[in-house]
C-alpha cells in the first residue's frame, strides 16, 4: 500500500469502507476493477492549502488481494466499525502507534533496517529524485503526495549533497568535453 500510495499513516488509519476507500467497477475503469482512496480537504494534513486531492490509486495488481482480504480475512478480525484495517485483538481501527509498530516490524523483518511510515515517503521521493524523473513528474508526485515541490525538495529528499550535485558535475564535464573534442 505505502509504495503505490506514498501518503501519511493517517490515511491508512482512516481508510473507511463507506466513505473514502472505494472500488471502481470494471465498467468505469477501462475494463478493470480497481481500488482508490478519495480525500476531501478535511481528510489530510495540507487539505486547507490544496483542497480536494486527486484519487489515490491502489496498484491494480492488489485488487484481487484486497477483495480476498475483505471477503475472507477481515471478518476474522471481528471489526467493530467500517475501517478497512483493524486491530486484531479489539476489532477497532488502527492507532498511530499500531501502524508505526507494524510498518517498523515488517520493514525490519524484510530489510534488516529500522524505518517508520513517514520515512517511507522520504524513500519514495529520494528514489524518484535519484532516477531520471522529469521535473513535471516530480511536481506531479509532490501534488499526489499532498505537498508542494518546495516541500518535496526541502523535507523529503534525503539525497546527500554529493548526490544532488552529481548531475551538474556530469553536465559541466560533458559540456567541457565537447569543447575540447574539436
Amino acid at each position: 500500500f505505502f509504495s503505490c500510495v506514498p501518503d501519511r499513516q493517517r490515511t491508512f488509519r482512516e481508510l473507511n469502507l463507506e466513505t473514502n476507500f472505494l472500488r471502481l467497477s470494471a465498467l468505469t475503469n477501462r475494463g478493470k476493477p480497481r481500488w482508490i482512496i478519495k480525500h476531501g480537504p478535511q481528510d489530510y494534513k495540507t487539505g486547507g492549502t490544496y483542497g480536494d486531492r486527486p484519487p489515490l490509486v491502489i496498484a491494480p495488481e492488489l485488487t484481487d488481494a484486497i477483495d480476498d482480504f475483505l471477503d475472507r480475512w477481515r471478518p476474522c478480525l471481528q471489526p467493530t466499525g467500517t475501517h478497512l484495517f483493524v486491530q486484531p485483538r479489539t476489532g477497532k481501527g488502527l492507532t498511530q502507534d499500531s501502524i508505526y509498530s507494524m510498518v517498523g516490524r515488517c520493514c525490519f523483518l524484510y530489510t534488516g533496517k529500522k524505518t517508520n511510515p513517514h520515512l517511507l515517503r522520504d524513500m519514495i521521493v529520494t528514489h524518484a529524485r535519484q532516477s531520471d524523473a522529469s521535473e513535471k513528474e516530480l511536481e506531479a508526485l509532490a501534488l499526489y503526495m499532498g505537498h508542494s515541490i518546495t516541500m518535496q525538495r526541502t523535507s523529503y529528499d534525503r539525497r546527500t549533497m554529493k548526490e544532488k550535485v552529481a548531475p551538474a558535475v556530469d553536465l559541466l564535464q560533458s559540456m567541457n568535453a565537447k569543447r575540447y573534442i574539436k
